[in-house]
């Protein structure tokens, strides 16, 4: 955790600099997007907020050292990573630096480069992501339902990192989070509850745990609206 704290903090000030030159992007995005969700669990603590927290500020400085052309191949890739974090982290300060990182990248590369980038900044601002139930059970639907290309990729990520989170109250608000945006592209929910049933006799009891929770929310939201 300490190489990627470091090396994270190093490229935020290479970038701010100009000494990271834009052909180099193609490398460095995808190992920011893995930091930026950098949790690891040693004994009964959780490795990794210092690290996710120097990936929000690698996004912050990319935005003011790149001009909008260049990152543009990049944008769509850094804004989700943004929101997911600023969402779903289970730390504030780190829900609240994904926050101010997407409003930076929103403000200097412009709306036209960020989906619903104005609409999404008067919902996911410093004062409602404090409330980390309310991110899960409220927020996430309001930005899905601005921006519905952003649906499958929370489903996704709540899916592959936090109904298997370590942290129970993580895996019982990721059931209810899931349960929320379920309707909003029911295709892609039938999916994933084929998946979710698999999960449900996993070894790992986290696994099993959040599978289970997701799949009777899942279902009790599909059944109520007849779906």
């Amino acid at each position: 955790d300490s190489r990627w704290h470091g090396g994270c903090l190093a490229l935020a000030e290479l970038s701010r600099r100009g000494l990271l030159l834009p052909d180099r992007l193609y490398e460095v995005i995808p190992f920011i997007e893995n930091a930026i969700h950098f949790d690891v669990l040693r004994g009964q603590h959780s490795i990794g907020s210092h690290v996710r927290d120097a990936a929000c500020y690698v996004c912050w400085a990319f935005s003011r050292a790149y001009s909008p052309a260049v990152m543009a191949p990049f944008t769509a890739a850094v804004t989700t990573a943004l929101l997911t974090t600023a969402l779903f982290d289970r730390e504030v300060n780190c829900r609240r630096a994904a926050s101010a990182a997407y409003q930076e990248t929103v403000g200097r590369q412009g709306d036209q480069n960020v989906s619903y980038g104005i609409e999404i900044i008067t919902v996911v601002d410093y004062y409602s992501i404090g409330n980390r139930s309310n991110c899960y059970t409220s927020l996430a639907h309001t930005v899905a339902s601005i921006n519905r290309k952003l649906n499958s990729c929370f489903l996704v990520h709540l899916q592959e990192a936090k109904l298997s989170h370590w942290d129970k109250h993580i895996r019982q608000l990721a059931s209810k989070a899931v349960a929320s945006l379920a309707l909003i592209d029911v295709p892609f929910t039938l999916h994933l509850l084929s998946q979710l049933a698999m999960e449900c006799t996993a070894s790992n009891v986290n696994v099993r745990h959040g599978s289970i929770l997701a799949m009777a929310e899942l279902l009790f939201k599909l059944i109520s609206h007849n779906v």
